[in-house]
This record gives structure tokens, C-alpha cells and sequence, in this order.
């Protein structure tokens, strides 16, 4: 099979930057299995220079998954329901799109809820000149960062999300409907999963939304999650990615953790596109 796909290892091996690819223009069955594996090997895919509309975003990404739809206090581009725009930006004194009034931690999308999240894309419209950066750990490298003895312990523990928990500690709990949290039970997973593409052992998680892990109760769980994160997020651990306009990054949620960087919400403006894909049942 003729490379089609570009790769270049980001440092620390945490992800590929991807040249000579137009997403707009992806279709072709080889080429679309080349970025597939590439995603599920590098954890995280950075294509630069792109122009992409809601249309361009929702047909690439369902190339890859099934697409998941906007919920709660999402806002979508209009036009496209799985197009979700999160942006401090107000247009006549109404926000635009989503902003949360907090970063959230060290997190994996969709550990809370029961069907896997494959991928997610962010697409940069509009970026700070500074701060609002991302930062990602591979959750392959996750494991070898640790030491023998508690990676072998971390490879036989359950978690337990609660997603009403993370929008409880996030300050929107109450911006959903009484139907919509109903949705929402407590999910029970193990800490370490293997990757059913690559077979490889992956550590991801979501700190903010665990509930417990086996044995411990809440504050001891986010305890033990943390000593695991200064393991996993050392500098020499992670990927920064500084945004640029036309920056699109896909990445793996079975293999990756990301969490955003603070900029100045009040005087700098920021405005990213989001599409999240599912694994199918």
C-alpha cells in the first residue's frame, strides 16, 4: 500500500503531525484507513493549514465514527447538530457557544457515560495571542511512566464515573432538564483498558468525574488519581499544542487525555469547533 499519509512524531511521541492531507477532500477507502491507523498508533493527529466548514468537519469525522449530537448546555453551529462551538464570544450580549466557568482537569471525553467515545475533533476559528492551549498524555506511555508495582496495581482496579457529579462540581447541573440527568448513571470501567485496534494497554481517565475507584472512597480516589497524574503529566510526559487558525487535531479517547489551558476570558477571544464520534455498539 503507497503512504499517502505524512507522519511526523510530536515530541515526547505523544501524537503525529499529519502533512500533505487536505480533510476537506478526504475520501478515498486507502487513505481514510491510513489516518485511521495512524490515530489509533499516535493517539492524537495534528493537521495544520486546513479551511473547514461544519460540513467539512461533520463528513470527515463520519468517515471514522458514529456521530455523536449536542446535549445540556452545548451550543451547535447552526445547520450542523453534531458541530458543537465552544467559544467565549457573545454576539448582542448572548454567548455564541459553550464556555465552561472552569478548565477541566486531566480528562478522557465520554468515561462517564455508556458508549465509548472513539474520537473527538477541535477545529481553531478564532485563538488568543496567548494562553488556551491544550495539553495531551498518551495513555500507552501512561502505563511505562509508572512505577513496576503501581502499574500492576492500577491494571486491577475499576473506576466509577458519575457524570451528574462532574456537572456538579463543574457549576451547570442545573442547566439541564430532570429527563436529561435521569439519562446520566453511574458508570463502572477499568482504569487500565486495551485498545481493541492496536491490542496495546492504555491509561486514561477522567479525574474530575470520578466517583470512586475500588476500595476508596471520593477524596481518596482523587487522591490516588493524582499521584498518578504527576507521573503521567510531567513536561517530558506531555504534548502542548499552541493553536493556530486552521489547526485541526483529532484524537483518540481510548488512548489520550487532554485538558485545556487558561487565557484571558474577559479581554481575548477564542472560538473552536468540536465534533465528538462513537463507537459502535
Amino acid at each position: 500500500m503507497d503512504q499517502i499519509v505524512q507522519i511526523q512524531k510530536l515530541n515526547n511521541d505523544v501524537g503525529a503531525l499529519c502533512s500533505g492531507i487536505n480533510c476537506q477532500t478526504v475520501r478515498d477507502d486507502s487513505e481514510i484507513n491510513q489516518i485511521y491507523q495512524a490515530l489509533c498508533h499516535h493517539g492524537l493527529l495534528v493537521f495544520p493549514e486546513q479551511e473547514l466548514d461544519g460540513a467539512d468537519l461533520t463528513n470527515f469525522m463520519s468517515k471514522f465514527n458514529t456521530l455523536r449530537p449536542r446535549h445540556g448546555v452545548e451550543k451547535t453551529l447552526e445547520g450542523f447538530p453534531h458541530v458543537v462551538i465552544l467559544s467565549n464570544i457573545k454576539k448582542n450580549g448572548e454567548a455564541i457557544g459553550h464556555q465552561p466557568a472552569k478548565s477541566i482537569e486531566w480528562h478522557s471525553d465520554g468515561t462517564g457515560v455508556g458508549t465509548r467515545h472513539l474520537a473527538t475533533c477541535l477545529y481553531g476559528v478564532e485563538i488568543p495571542k496567548q494562553g488556551g492551549d491544550t495539553l495531551f498524555a498518551n495513555g500507552y506511555l501512561s502505563l511505562d511512566a509508572l512505577p513496576p508495582a503501581l502499574s500492576k496495581r492500577v491494571k486491577s482496579l475499576n473506576i466509577t464515573y458519575s457524570r451528574l457529579y462532574l456537572y456538579e462540581r463543574l457549576g451547570y447541573a442545573n442547566k439541564w432538564s430532570t429527563e436529561e440527568l435521569a439519562q446520566f448513571s453511574n458508570v463502572t470501567k477499568p482504569l487500565v483498558t486495551r485498545h481493541p485496534v492496536t491490542q496495546r494497554e492504555s491509561l486514561v481517565f477522567s479525574i474530575e468525574e470520578c466517583k470512586s475507584i475500588d476500595g476508596m472512597h471520593e477524596s481518596q480516589s482523587y487522591e490516588f488519581l493524582s499521584q498518578l497524574l504527576e507521573f503521567i503529566t510531567d513536561d517530558n510526559q506531555i504534548y502542548r499544542h499552541q493553536w493556530s487558525v486552521g489547526d485541526l487535531l483529532v484524537w483518540d479517547n481510548r488512548c489520550m487525555m487532554h485538558t485545556p489551558t487558561e487565557y484571558n476570558y474577559a479581554t481575548q477571544r477564542r472560538r473552536l469547533h468540536r465534533v465528538i464520534g462513537l463507537e459502535p455498539s
